[in-house]
Order: C-alpha cells, then sequence, then structure tokens
C-alpha cells in the first residue's frame, strides 16, 4: 500500500500538469500589443493574484491533510493520598509520564489528503477560468476600440464629405441651378454625423476606461487602438473544438476536480462509522516507602477506541450529506458536459457567417456602392439625379465600410470567446489558404 497521502499527490501533480499551459504560454490568440495588455492585467489584477494565492495555500494543505495528528505529552500524579499528600505513605502512589497517540482508520488519512488535493485542483482550474476570463475580457475591449477608432475615421470621412456637398449645393443655388432644401439636407445630415461624433468618443473614453480597469492601471495612458491585423478568415471544425473544450474546458476541469473530492469525502464519511484508536505509554515512578525500601516504577500501555454510538445523528448524516454533494457535482458535470457542444456549434456558426457577410460586405457590397456612388455623382452633376440620391449614395459606401470593419473586429471578439471557452489557444483554428487571406487593405481599413 502507497503511504499515506501518495495517491492524492499524484491526482493534484496530474491535475496541475493539465492546467500549467495556461499559465506558461498564450492564453488565446492576440497580436503583440494585445499580448502586452493581457500580460499586464494578469500580473496586476487583484483578483487573479487572490486565486492565485488560495491556490497555492491548498496545494500547501495537502500533506497536513495527510499527516497524524500531533502526539499528546502529558505528566499525571496517581494515587496519592488526601490526608497527607505524600508520596511515600502509598506504595501505588506514582509520578507519571506518558505519550499519546491517535491513529485513524485505515486509508482515512489517505482520503484526507485526496479531498485536500482535489480542492487545490479545484482552485488552480478556477485560476485558469479566471485567468481565460479576464484574457477574454481585455482581447473584446481591444477590439471595439479597434471598431470604434475605425468608426470615428469613416465618421470624420463622412463629414468631410457632406461639408463638400454642401459647398456644392450652395454653388449651384447661387448660380440658380440647385435648390435651397439641398443645402438644408446637408446641414441635418452634418449636425447628425456631429452627434454621432460625440457618441463615439464617449464610447472610446468609456472602453479606454474599461481597459484601464481591467489592467489596474493606476494612472491613465494612451492605448494604441488595433491596427494591420490579418484578415479574419479562419478555418475550423466544430466538432474538433468540441474535443478541445471537452479535455480543456477549465470549468469541466474544476468539476471534474470536485468529483473526485466529493467521492473522497463520500470515501471518508464511510470511515467514519469505524472507529480512530488512541494508543497510550507511560511511565510511573515511585519513592520509596517510609521504611526505606525501594519501589520499583511502573510501565503501562493502553488502547482506546471512539464507539460511533451517535452515528444516527452524526457519521449518518454526515455520509449523507456527502452523497448528496457528489451526486450534485456529478451532475452539473453531466449538465455543462452536454451543453459544451450545442454553444460551440453556435459560436462556430456566429463566426462563419460573420466572417462570409464581411467577404460579402468587401467584395460587393462596398465595391457595388462605390459605383453606384460614382454614377450617381456624375448624374447629379449634369442634372439627371436628384440631390438626395446623390447624397445618399456617397454615405452609402462609408456606412457599408463601417459595417464592414464591425463584422471584421466582431469575428476576433468571437475567437477570443470560443477560445476561452476551450480552455486557450487550439490548434484546431487554422488561417485559411486561399487568395481571400491576404489581409486588409488600406481601402478596407
Amino acid at each position: 500500500m502507497n503511504p499515506p497521502g501518495v495517491s492524492a499527490a499524484i491526482i493534484f501533480f496530474f491535475m496541475v500538469c493539465l492546467s500549467t499551459p495556461c499559465l506558461a504560454a498564450g492564453l488565446i490568440w492576440a497580436p503583440p500589443p494585445l499580448e502586452q495588455l493581457i500580460a499586464e492585467a494578469l500580473e496586476n489584477n487583484r483578483s487573479i493574484r487572490s486565486y492565485a494565492a488560495r491556490t497555492k495555500a491548498l496545494k500547501t494543505r495537502i500533506p497536513a491533510a495527510a499527516a497524524l495528528p500531533d502526539p499528546k505529552l502529558g505528566f499525571a500524579v496517581q494515587s496519592l493520598p488526601t490526608d497527607s499528600f505524600a508520596f511515600d505513605q502509598e506504595p501505588m502512589t506514582q509520578k507519571q509520564i506518558f505519550v499519546e497517540q491517535t491513529v485513524p482508520w485505515l486509508s482515512k488519512l489517505e482520503l484526507r489528503s485526496e479531498t485536500a488535493a482535489g480542492k487545490a485542483a479545484q482552485k488552480m482550474a478556477e485560476l485558469k477560468a479566471a485567468r481565460l476570463e479576464l484574457a477574454r475580457e481585455v482581447a473584446e475591449a481591444w477590439y471595439e476600440l479597434g471598431y470604434v477608432s475605425e468608426s470615428k475615421q469613416i465618421n470624420n470621412e463622412m463629414f468631410a464629405l457632406v461639408r463638400r456637398i454642401r459647398r456644392d449645393a450652395e454653388s449651384r443655388y447661387a448660380v440658380g441651378r440647385g435648390q435651397q432644401q439641398d443645402i438644408f439636407q446637408a446641414e441635418v445630415e452634418l449636425s447628425r454625423l456631429e452627434d454621432e461624433a460625440i457618441r463615439l468618443e464617449n464610447l472610446r473614453k468609456s472602453i479606454e476606461d474599461r481597459l484601464h480597469e481591467l489592467t489596474n492601471r493606476e494612472s491613465y495612458r494612451s492605448l494604441e487602438p488595433p491596427s494591420q491585423l490579418p484578415d479574419p478568415d479562419f478555418r475550423f471544425s466544430a466538432p474538433a473544438l468540441t474535443e478541445d473544450a471537452l479535455v480543456q474546458n477549465p470549468k469541466l476541469r474544476e468539476l471534474k476536480a470536485a468529483i473526485k473530492s466529493a467521492r473522497a469525502e463520500t470515501g471518508l464519511a464511510e470511515k467514519e462509522f469505524f472507529p480512530d484508536f488512541n494508543v497510550r505509554l507511560s511511565y510511573g515512578q515511585r519513592d520509596q516507602d517510609r521504611t526505606g525500601r525501594e519501589l520499583p516504577d511502573f510501565f503501562s500501555a493502553a488502547v482506546a477506541m471512539d464507539i460511533p454510538l451517535w452515528h444516527k445523528k452524526k457519521q449518518s448524516k454526515e455520509l449523507e450529506a456527502a452523497m448528496d454533494d457528489q451526486r450534485s457535482v456529478h451532475s452539473r458535470y453531466q449538465d455543462l458536459k452536454s451543453r459544451l457542444p450545442y454553444t460551440i456549434r453556435s459560436l462556430t456558426s456566429e463566426i462563419e457567417d460573420t466572417r462570409r457577410r464581411y467577404r460579402l460586405y468587401i467584395d460587393e457590397l462596398i465595391p457595388q456602392a462605390e459605383q453606384w456612388a460614382r454614377s450617381a455623382q456624375d448624374a447629379y452633376q449634369v442634372d439627371n439625379v436628384e440631390f438626395d440620391t446623390m447624397i445618399k449614395a456617397r454615405i452609402r459606401v462609408l456606412k457599408y465600410k463601417q459595417e464592414a470593419s464591425r463584422l471584421f473586429y466582431t469575428t476576433y471578439q468571437k475567437r477570443a470567446e470560443i477560445e476561452a471557452l476551450i480552455g486557450g489557444i487550439s490548434g484546431n483554428i487554422h488561417k485559411r489558404v486561399s487568395p481571400a487571406s491576404k489581409g486588409r487593405t488600406d481601402a478596407e481599413q
């Protein structure tokens, strides 16, 4: 039989080895600027520090759970007469020293160690889940900052465009070729764009504040938005990602560790019906009697055991509670395990749909809108198209570019979400090798 605690130590070592890559390698895919932000957040975040400290504390308790209770050293006086309190009056009077050790029933120590190891593995999985969640939040905020930054740039382009259109409308009206309502319509568009600029600036500040909060920065520092990201043309398989999640998902690992711990607690509760033993060794020293005769010292040994007399109110209830806990944890594990494939399939579908819509905007809608805008502009110059049609065509191009930007960054946000769900960077998410996967051009941005 293995010494107490060896099996628990092996279990904990196995769980830690499975969890360690999340601490040593990248948590989710990230370009260098985002990787630095995530590293800063992981280093400074106080909640992560708390999880790490708690994990270390539980790991330290594993050997203590497998140790025997401390022995007791005691001193006693036996058979001392109360009429004289003299040590040489009665032959049975002794001055004793004893040692007492409690020895639990077989395998109780090992079960206690396994319980402690399971709780430490649970906390390790919680730590990984917290780190992944923090990385995902930082990534989503950073990508959102990129979308807002590009939206501001597009809004500024629209503002400059509408100002030029208004000047053109004023010139045409001055020579009698245009209508005054065209100028009013352009001014309304300018006011709307100013309102949008204010909204985007407030949103940018809110996102930057969120990133400063996640990184626990003590002072404000400007943040660079994403730029020159590769085209989000990912190739993946939902079944392959599901296999990754069933192995690596931190919540699932946490529940697996909880099941091991609950089983150990149930086994320990069953063992509580069996008694612990108290072994006692004592040495009694006697003085000479009043006649000067030397009296031999005494050596004594005793074994005592607990009697589970009140087991119906104590041990039985503890066992019942432990079994209920085990069933509860197992049910939660099965529930999460059954839901994970559907969640992953939903996310992969969202990523694929978003990616396809992005390519539709880039490859078809934006070029078509640009062609329409050029045609409307030419027709407007010769009075074949109304002002309203022309300005809507010009603005539509930039609106499509803004929507393409939103789809672009949403794809990256969804990738971060699915990587956090499956437990980190997956080798089952690849870049497509196709002519469309050439990264974003300046025109796309």
